[in-house]
């Protein structure tokens, strides 16, 4: 085999491999709106409170808390498939019986088995970017991957209705979940193993908890930063629907919103992706962040559709930010992509969802804007962590 026909080979193989990593993205994220989505109607049929409405999304924040980085871990050591595999299955099975839930007890049953499936996912699913790609290829090729689970955010509140209004409710966890099952046996039929294209080691060489605190001590300003965000993306999420809903708004408006708003993150992350190749990554971080704000305060001050407008584009901007962290993150400390992955994209999200029930408690307390206008004011918490040595010393 020629050098040229090697080099061809090895980008097509790495090219579908990442394909295939970004399908299971996009399908497994395809769930991750239907908290959201039926989150008014919760509320209503159960009685609950804006705290423990809230607390659905902090419980989903400790289990990624607890599992990301043990599942980043084993994800470094092992090429095997099965957690891009298993974890979709099991997020679509735990994210379409939420709205059957009879109890609370019960929904927070399925809320578990939803952040499970998708803590189980998300490590190896990124960090396995970072391995079948070639180094010169990891920011766009995070990016495209990133892009591919916004996608599927992107279309979970419509497709939660459109299911609700074609199978109905009861039938709804059979009718979502053939999908997800083809695409885990074809995954494993075809991609037996993550085998890594980009030169570093797979397997470290310590153990979870050193491997976590050494990653960890590189990382946490980025990590820091990611958890911000992600509480401003959750927030707007959880909060904004509840607002509309309070309007007047049904579950098919609701959805809708909530996919607009996805919607702009997807085009926003192929904006923003390009910019900061471009201009580079912490300048892009920093301008984002501070239009983040200024959008989401706008959007909490106006009304109706306007406010729409200003929600859709100050969540875009801050989501905008999730592949330029992930790649500073992996750039950092490339022999523990899992890792840096399972924290910047898992522990971080998962400490973004924790803050849920104090937010709705806020919204007990002194009403719904109250909490928009912390969730406004969180990426400019942002800024002084670009100042930090991590940042400083990052080569973009």
């Amino acid at each position: 085999m020629t050098s040229k026909t090697f080099r061809l080979f090895r980008t097509e193989s790495s090219g579908f491999k990442l394909s295939l990593l970004s399908a299971g993205h996009f399908f497994n994220d395809l769930y991750a709106s239907f908290l959201p989505t039926f989150i008014p109607t919760l509320i209503s049929r159960l009685g609950l409170t804006m705290a423990q409405a809230g607390f659905f999304s902090t419980f989903l924040g400790v289990i990624h808390i607890i599992f990301q980085p043990v599942i980043g871990y084993l994800s470094d050591r092992s090429a095997n498939p099965w957690l891009i595999i298993w974890g979709p299955i099991l997020t679509c099975f735990g994210a379409t019986m939420i709205p059957l839930s009879p109890t609370y007890g019960t929904a927070l049953l399925f809320v578990g088995l939803w952040g499970l499936g998708s803590a189980m996912f998300h490590p190896q699913g990124h960090g396995g970017v970072g391995h079948v790609v070639p180094r010169d290829r990891l920011t766009v090729s995070l990016a495209l991957f990133a892009v591919a689970g916004t996608a599927g955010v992107t279309m979970s509140p419509l497709f939660a209705v459109a299911l609700v209004n074609t199978v109905g409710l009861k039938l709804m966890p059979v009718a979502a979940i053939l999908p997800v099952l083809i695409l885990g046996l074809f995954t494993w039929r075809t991609m037996p193993s993550i085998s890594h294209e980009s030169g570093d080691a797979m397997t470290p060489q310590k153990g979870l908890f050193s491997t976590m605190k050494s990653v960890f001590a590189v990382i946490y300003p980025i990590w820091a930063m990611s958890t911000v965000r992600d509480a401003a993306s959750q927030g707007v999420r959880m909060f904004f629907p509840i607002r509309i809903a309070g309007e007047g708004g049904d579950i098919s408006f609701v959805g809708t919103v909530l996919f607009l708003i996805m919607l702009g993150s997807t085009i926003a992350m192929l904006v923003i992706g390009r910019m900061a190749d471009r201009y580079g990554k912490k300048q892009t971080l920093t301008v984002t962040m501070a239009l983040s704000s200024l959008f989401l305060f706008a959007g909490r001050a106006s009304g109706g559709w306007t406010a729409i407008l200003f929600f859709v584009l100050g969540t875009a901007a801050v989501n905008a930010t999730m592949p330029i962290t992930a790649a500073i993150a992996q750039e950092m400390v490339p022999n523990s992509r899992g890792m840096a992955s399972s924290i910047v994209m898992g522990l971080s999200w998962g400490m973004g969802n924790m803050l849920m029930a104090p937010f709705g408690k806020v919204g007990d307390l002194y009403g719904v804007n109250a909490t928009l206008f912390i969730v406004a004011l969180l990426p400019l918490l942002t800024l002084p962590l670009l100042l930090t040595r991590p940042f400083r010393e990052a080569k973009n």
